[in-house]
């Protein structure tokens, strides 16, 4: 089935400029072009599409106006800015509506794989109602001290960009933002960031303060959910898994081949599809702890039957969407399930699911998240059978030195 794309542009020269570099990917695109926000609302109406591209800077409503309608009107379309605007408050006021940033001059294959990637993603989702949730999402909520912490650093007089990056590093929204930004074309970043720390310095503090405290794109995590889930709980577990993760990344005779992913962003990531669920579905994500202990099974499998989906589908679907690095989505995803994975193998997806279980080994009220054991039939598929004990040893040492520092 092919994906149907919407393309908005003012300039009909431009639409027909894409109109005939498409015309190669017609079998698997179907495209229609609009010029103008008010022509393709009007499209909208009428059509169903998996994906819309608009142009920025437009007569009458500009592209972020157009994808604040979408957002609101068609929250299944997934949703993309392909623009040379480069006005920072400009392109930035879109960073709340738009998935994924592109900018001209853009090659075919950049497009289509941005587009393809994107569309591919919708697998890892069968629910519709999840899979609103996650495309409707501008911001994942804010551990609130971290939130506070860093809003003070910015409106201080002595807030510098290194104080707002260690606060940044700490948590899993903020950290996904500034990770969503830099990998974007807004800012004419060129490959991939996956390191927090680069992110944010590649942003800037002025940047970093302006998506802060004048356009909100980090949100903090209000009280009042559901009773099972623990905020406080969550970003203990991340921080943990993502700090004993990198030392057994670093222990990997592989890891020197698979690129510089920092191993604690992954940690600090890796849930974030709890916090999803239950900051937007907490009736849902009530029943979780229930059926688990009916059926005697672990809670991120009670998930599925929920959800029809667990949260690192969701989690994984996220920053798939928001163009994270592929190493980061695809470790997201298969975290509980490395064997699963179309790339069995990776060290960064062995860390990950090594650190989370042992991580989770130290801290009983994660430990009904968790799997029990690793995957023994995974870890001596890839060479790391006989390393375990190793790293259960680590995982104790750590706990007893204190909680991760970020």
């Amino acid at each position: 089935m092919s994906t149907r794309i919407l393309f908005v542009d003012d300039e009909p020269l431009i639409l027909q400029g894409l109109e005939r570099s498409l015309r190669p990917l017609r079998k698997e695109w179907q495209a229609v072009y609009a010029t103008g926000g008010e022509e393709a609302l009007a499209l909208l109406e009428g059509e169903p599409f998996d994906v819309i591209v608009t142009d920025m800077r437009m007569p009458g409503m500009d592209g972020a106006a157009l994808l604040e309608q979408v957002t609101r009107r068609y929250p299944d379309i997934v949703r993309m800015v392909l623009s040379g605007q480069s006005d920072l408050e400009s392109v930035i006021k879109s960073a709340g509506v738009t998935h994924q940033y592109l900018s001209k001059p853009c090659s075919i294959e950049a497009l289509r794989e941005a587009v393809n990637r994107a569309v591919s993603l919708r697998q890892l989702l069968a629910n519709a109602s999840v899979k609103q949730v996650v495309l409707r999402m501008r911001s994942i909520p804010s551990v609130p001290p971290l939130y506070v912490e860093l809003t003070n650093c910015l409106k201080s007089k002595g807030g510098s960009l290194e104080k707002a990056s260690a606060i940044i590093q700490k948590d899993m929204g903020m950290s996904a933002k500034v990770l969503q930004l830099a990998n974007s074309g807004l800012f004419g970043a060129s490959g991939r960031i996956s390191s927090v720390a680069d992110a944010v310095t590649y942003l800037g503090l002025d940047t970093i303060r302006t998506l802060l405290l004048t356009l909100h794109a980090f949100s903090e995590f209000q009280p009042g959910g559901p009773v099972n889930f623990s905020m406080a709980s969550l970003w203990r577990h991340s921080l943990a898994t993502g700090a004993l993760a990198e030392r057994i990344m670093q222990s990997l005779p592989a890891a020197g081949t698979e690129g510089t992913i920092d191993m604690r962003v992954m940690g600090l990531l890796h849930d974030t599809g709890r916090l999803v669920l239950a900051a937007n579905l907490p009736e849902s994500f009530e029943r979780i702890p229930h059926l688990a202990a009916e059926k005697r099974i672990l809670e991120w499998q009670a998930e599925r039957e929920v959800f029809g989906t667990t949260h690192a589908e969701v989690g994984a679907y996220l920053f798939g969407l928001w163009g994270l690095p592929e190493a980061i989505v695809e470790a997201v995803a298969y975290h509980h399930t490395p064997a699963q994975c179309p790339r069995p193998g990776s060290a960064m997806l062995t860390a990950l699911h090594v650190a989370d279980v042992l991580a989770s080994e130290m801290d009983a009220s994660e430990s009904a998240w968790h799997n029990p054991e690793p995957d023994f039939e995974y870890l001596a598929g890839v060479g790391a059978g006989s390393r375990l004990s190793e790293w259960r040893e680590l995982a104790q040492q750590m706990a007893t030195e204190g909680p991760p520092d970020g």
